[in-house]
């Protein structure tokens, strides 16, 4: 063993505990379908999760509704995927926070981020046609708390004045599928399922098409399933108070990084995630229905007490009016002195409590009054800061230009509010959100000025964040395809301008399914991180190595002087691929093919087609034996 392998080691057998510890994460999944075809659909997502969390593993639990609500109350679940109206309810009973994203459902190819209810009978059954006719009917349903499979269908029964609790006999299955077995076998007359069941059954070849038919069917062009109800929206993915903050970021990042064409995300059959929809309908249905958690006796309200005690009432109100009249000049002043200190009081509360720097200036900047925050922010203590000019606090990072435009806004508006960069006391400069309001007399003139200010630094650490992440592959760190995009315009413009030769690269790794079906994905990815690391080290400052996807990745060779010198580049990459490498102590070895396009400013063409060019090439080099590299050559003109 090599001496820098045993000090790694060392290393690490002297960290602590939970920093090697891996922590577990529970993602329940109501179980509206059969437990087994609910692990199915959601067993490669618990696993992308856990792929996409540093540390975590992600069990799947396929629940009841009841058995929800029971692991929530002991904080067995972490994470939650329900119908919405069952999210609402039991939002309303724990300390929940709104929903993290909104499911996207699909079917041939079309995303769908809504649901609804489908009533269905037996196909050649005439008589159940319309609402009207399910009165009296019995009716299958999966159970009362389902969304999609009873409370969308209550809804629309109550519009047409039947009352779904009274005039059907309703039949409990407790899954949609049992729902489809009971109407087929003729248990029950009626059926009530949620939205794409019928679609998922007959793809699955459980269900012969034509066997049902649909009743009070809704034409809808941009939902591709059927549908008798009104659409609300998807279901919401829910991360429990308990997970840490940076927890339920990795996890949002990794909901909406989701393609649809993972396995995870094709074995859900979905498109991935959105960013959470508004569940105002879901509540309202709610409301409409009484269902929790709006099932709750209304309150005793002073209209009813009225009615009741009138007379009780008048009594006291005559005798209470002999006092009052006694009292009402002292009450009265004693009032007007405490609502005058409780203002005061209320005015310097807010002043020194606030969470922004609050400063008041003179009209020249003089600092007269600070509170605890504007300390905190600046570094800069009261005593320190009372008696100075505002100017003490600027970082000299804006122009004069800027500083004579906030002027004239200030004067001409008597407001200002923008984002300045400033400098702590200890000489940090940071980026701030500044407000500043005129404070003005009866006669116009400005008497002070109010300055609330607060630090954004982390803010814009955010921001940064979410763009590295929208313009970078997650596995390797390179920039992904639009980022590529972006650059090789650039470079093609700057070829235009400097006419010097510039070349697309188009890198497709051979074995590599090989090493992934015998070693697993995880070693599959560190062996596309090593190659990453290893191709960018061969390439100058200014190319860009990019990864499209899966072992497919795009090298850009700027400003080459000849073709002498792409080939010297890209038989350094061949050898670079070609060289082994041992993560976790296995010895993984693949090759490349590379196909060339090189871009001619004469020629012009956009970054597209020259892609294509250079995966054309790639395939030849694949068809000349693999571990070489080809140059798209164009056609001969006649």
């Amino acid at each position: 063993m090599s001496l820098s392998r045993r000090l790694l080691l060392c290393a690490l057998t002297l960290l602590p505990g939970p920093l090697l510890a891996e922590t577990t994460l529970t993602l329940g999944v109501f179980a509206y379908r059969p437990d087994a075809v609910m692990e199915a659909r959601y067993r490669p997502l618990a696993e992308y999760l856990g792929e996409r969390l540093p540390n975590h593993r992600v069990e799947l639990e396929v629940m009841t509704l009841d058995e929800i609500e029971e692991a929530i109350s002991h904080r067995r679940l972490d994470l939650l995927m329900t119908n919405p109206s069952h999210y609402l309810e039991i939002r309303s009973r724990n300390s929940l926070t709104g929903a993290l994203a909104t499911l996207i459902n699909v079917q041939h190819g079309q995303p769908v981020s809504s649901l609804g209810g489908t009533m269905i009978t037996a196909a050649g059954n005439d008589a159940i046609q319309r609402l009207d006719d399910l009165e009296g009917r019995r009716v299958a349903m999966p159970g009362r708390r389902f969304l999609g499979g009873y409370q969308t269908h209550a809804f629309e029964l109550m519009d047409a004045g039947i009352n779904p609790r009274r005039d059907i006999t309703p039949m409990i299955t407790g899954s949609h599928d049992a729902v489809v077995e009971a109407v087929l076998a003729g248990e029950a007359e009626v059926g009530f399922v949620r939205t794409g069941i019928l679609e998922r059954l007959i793809a699955e070849g459980r269900l012969a098409p034509g066997r049902l038919a649909v009743i009070h069917p809704q034409r809808l062009a941009s939902f591709p399933f059927a549908v008798s109800t009104r659409l609300y929206p998807e279901w919401p993915f829910v991360v429990m108070p308990q997970v840490a903050p940076a927890t339920v970021r990795r996890v949002a990042v990794a909901l909406f990084t989701l393609e649809p064409e993972h396995r995870a995300a094709q074995a859900a059959q979905i498109a991935g995630f959105a960013p959470p929809q508004d569940y105002l309908p879901v509540e309202n249905l709610a409301r409409r229905l009484r269902l929790p958690p709006f099932d709750a006796v209304p309150d005793f309200t002073w209209r009813d007490i009225w009615q009741r005690y009138a007379g009780v009432l008048l009594g006291f109100a005559a005798a209470g009016l002999v006092v009052a009249v006694l009292l009402v000049m002292l009450a009265r002043r004693n009032r007007l002195l405490r609502q005058q200190r409780e203002r005061l009081s209320l005015l310097a509360g807010v002043f020194t409590h606030s969470h922004e720097g609050v400063m008041i200036t003179a009209p020249d900047g003089e600092l007269l009054e600070v509170n605890d925050a504007f300390s905190q922010i600046t570094g800069y203590a009261r005593d320190e800061a009372v008696g100075c000019n505002a100017s003490l606090l600027g970082a000299g990072r804006h122009a004069a230009s800027f500083y004579a435009d906030f002027w004239q806004q200030l004067k001409l508006t008597g407001h200002w509010d923008g984002e300045v960069w400033n400098r702590r006391k200890n000489g940090e400069v940071y980026p701030q959100r500044l407000t500043i309001s005129a404070v003005a007399d009866s006669a116009g003139e400005v008497q002070r000025y109010v300055g609330l200010l607060s630090d954004i630094t982390r803010l814009k650490e955010h921001q940064r964040a979410l763009t590295h992440a929208a313009q970078h592959d997650a596995l390797t760190g390179l920039p992904n395809r639009a980022l590529l995009a972006d650059r090789l315009r650039m470079a093609m413009a700057q070829a235009d301008r400097s006419s010097q030769r510039l070349a697309v690269v188009f890198i497709d790794l051979d074995g590599f399914k090989a090493i992934n079906d015998t070693h697993g994905h995880e070693m599959g990815d560190r062996l596309l991180q090593a190659l990453a690391e290893r191709m960018q080290g061969e390439l100058r400052a200014g190319d860009t190595l990019a990864r499209l996807g899966g072992d497919e990745f795009v090298a850009v060779l700027l400003d080459l002087a000849s073709d002498e010198e792409g080939e010297r580049v890209l038989e350094r990459l061949l050898a670079a691929i070609a060289a082994p490498v041992e993560p976790a102590g296995r010895r993984l070895q693949v090759s490349a093919s590379l196909g060339v396009a090189y871009y001619d400013a004469a020629e012009g063409g956009d970054e597209d087609r020259l892609l294509r060019h250079a995966d054309q090439a790639m395939y030849r080099a694949k068809e000349a034996g693999k571990q070489c590299y080809r140059v798209h050559e164009a056609p001969c003109q006649v």
